[in-house]
């Protein structure tokens, strides 16, 4: 409604008639129901293990839409360090608009990979494991690797299951920052189990986590992503 203006005496009137836990405020004017009806805890990502030196790719991690938790997300951090371990692990929070990447395909015909000069996607090989899909030929296929502008899957499922110019495609599960939302270092010890929250106000649309094992020899094991959220009614 513009032009509204909240005061006491219409806040006071308007949950008389909508009920006392309407959000009515100066940055609310519209008056909706907006209270917190407890919070809620789910798995992101469970790897079994992060191998030295690597980092887990988008598809290990879930999609985290953030549409029904605007104001309260943590995210809690699990992972056992080795006896040997010399360096911990690093968070990468990434975020996304969409949660898929898509457009044309700009190569040539009876192509076995997925060519599109202007795709920026992430790199390198940040795509594998996710599922690249032909809506023009009906198919699709797993990712097992991607440049900038390419994407190799073997196609399946379709009619003539190569790509043709001007095949529409799809990748759900992509389509995220090459820049990081937020980067952190959960506490380290060697020969030890760590656990360890971070809360974040959560702007973005959607979210994935990826955990980079900075020891250049020994394995991280039983890491695991929970969130938890705010639901709101």
């Amino acid at each position: 409604m513009a032009g509204f203006v909240s005061t006491p005496i219409t806040e006071a009137a308007l949950r008389a008639v909508l009920g006392d836990d309407a959000d009515i405020s100066i940055i609310n004017p519209l008056w909706v129901r907006d209270r917190a009806s407890g919070k809620a805890v789910a798995g992101l990502l469970n790897c079994d293990t992060v191998l030295a030196g690597t980092t887990s790719s988008l598809y290990n991690s879930g999609s985290l839409s953030l549409n029904e938790c605007s104001r309260f997300l943590a995210l809690t951090i699990e992972a056992r360090y080795a006896a040997a371990a010399t360096k911990g692990i690093k968070v990468h929070v990434i975020t996304s608009i969409g949660n898929s990447d898509g457009g044309t395909h700009t190569g040539g015909d009876d192509a076995p990979s997925l060519s599109d000069d202007s795709a920026h996607f992430r790199i390198p090989n940040g795509l594998v494991g996710l599922r690249v899909y032909n809506g023009t030929d009906g198919s699709s296929g797993v990712i097992t690797g991607n440049t900038e502008t390419t994407v190799t899957a073997v196609l399946a499922g379709g009619v003539a299951n190569v790509w043709n110019s001007g095949d529409d495609y799809w990748i759900t599960g992509a389509g995220y920052d090459t820049e990081d939302f937020d980067t952190w270092e959960p506490g380290f010890a060697a020969d030890t189990f760590i656990r360890q929250t971070k809360v974040y106000e959560p702007d973005p649309i959607f979210m994935k986590v990826l955990i980079e094992n900075m020891d250049p020899v020994k394995d991280v094991t039983d890491v695991s992503v929970l969130f938890t959220y705010e639901n709101r009614s």
